[in-house]
């Protein structure tokens, strides 16, 4: 039986950042840094996201800005959500802490060593024996990534129970001083939050899905297109305006390439798991692989009510399917998600 979803949650702050909170604060922000105000209000409104969660109120971010105080919060804050989702998952599944053999951990917004699966794995009673895989640096395609891990660890021990769990915590990375607009862009459509999911060689008890198979793709010489610079005064996004384009031109190719090998015609796809990483590139893979703004839908929902998660979107947009009922029995879809290399992550599920 092929790796399946048996359950999936979500864990997220309880500061909530509206639009209009956003349009507000950020205009402050970047109007000191003489950027004009009417900019940072196209931004926010162009963004397609009514709200977002956020690790502290606004205002710690203008009264904090260090590297040490906010990489604190980093640590208090991912264990905090990471723990519960986790926790949340384990119960939805009916699966005891101890019966988890490997935990894929994902997050690139702070820094923990030990990393956040040792502290999870403390908190929630995990074996000493429980093998742990940190993905730290792989940004927005890690939830897909940590996903296809799973499902081949699970090829290689079919008995074995998987934990899923991606914390992101973007706000944290806001730059007061940095003035170019892929700052701005960033803190206008990220946010915060966790998911966690268990994955295993078994019937999952209500609607999910069965992971079929997977191709990473790294596009050669794009590493200025999306990442961060590590600076003393804390994390610089680089988010360059070239993605969209990127997409346009590589990314029907790669999807036909990878279906074909599978036997599989787009056309023959049901449902999609589109990281939605903001309006524009969503548009992007939208018109390249020829789909209805229906099929894009949990995605655009999914960026309206929580931003761009990073690495947990592509969970939360499962989520969004299963809850509205997308994903049934037997019916096949694509899970698709970017990030830094440039690196672009492909999946094959089948409803369950």
């Amino acid at each position: 039986m092929p790796a399946t979803l048996l359950s999936l949650a979500r864990a997220l702050p309880e500061h909530v950042f509206t639009a209009a909170d956003a349009e507000v604060r950020l205009s402050e922000v970047f109007r000191a840094q003489g950027e004009d105000p009417e900019l940072v209000r196209q931004v926010v409104q162009n963004s397609g996201i009514e709200r977002r969660y956020l690790a502290r109120p606004p205002d710690f971010y203008l009264e904090q800005t260090s590297l040490t105080v906010r990489n604190g919060v980093y640590h208090e804050v991912a264990v905090e959500l990471g723990v519960a989702a986790c926790r949340e998952a384990l119960a939805k599944a009916g699966v005891e802490a101890s019966e988890v053999d490997l935990i894929v951990d994902t997050s690139c917004t702070g820094i923990m060593i030990p990393a956040l699966d040792v502290y999870v794995a403390n908190a929630l009673g995990l074996r000493r024996d429980v093998r742990r895989m940190p993905l730290t640096e792989t940004g927005c395609a890690a939830g897909a990534t940590s996903l296809a891990f799973g499902a081949d660890h699970l090829r290689a021990y079919p008995e074995a129970t998987v934990l899923l769990l991606s914390v992101e915590l973007p706000s944290l990375t806001l730059q007061l001083e940095d003035a170019t607009r892929a700052n701005l862009v960033s803190a206008a459509i990220f946010g915060d939050g966790a998911a966690a999911g268990v994955l295993a060689n078994r019937a999952a008890s209500g609607p999910s899905f069965e992971h079929l198979a997977h191709e990473t793709i790294l596009f050669p010489e794009t590493q200025q297109i999306m990442g961060f610079e590590l600076r003393t005064e804390g994390f610089k996004i680089v988010l360059s305006r070239r993605i969209p384009l990127l997409v346009q031109r590589e990314l029907r190719g790669c999807v036909d390439a990878f279906l074909a090998k599978q036997e599989v015609a787009l056309d023959a796809l049901k449902f999609f798991v589109l990281h939605p990483g903001g309006t524009k590139v969503l548009d992007s893979v939208r018109d390249v692989l020829e789909l209805s703004e229906e099929q894009v839908r949990a995605s655009r929902q999914t960026l309206a009510d929580y931003g761009n998660l990073s690495s947990a979107s592509v969970h939360f947009v499962t989520m969004e399917l299963l809850e509205r009922g997308a994903i049934k029995p037997g019916e096949l879809g694509l899970m698709i998600a970017m990030g830094p290399g440039f690196t672009l992550e492909i999946a094959l599920l089948r409803g369950a």
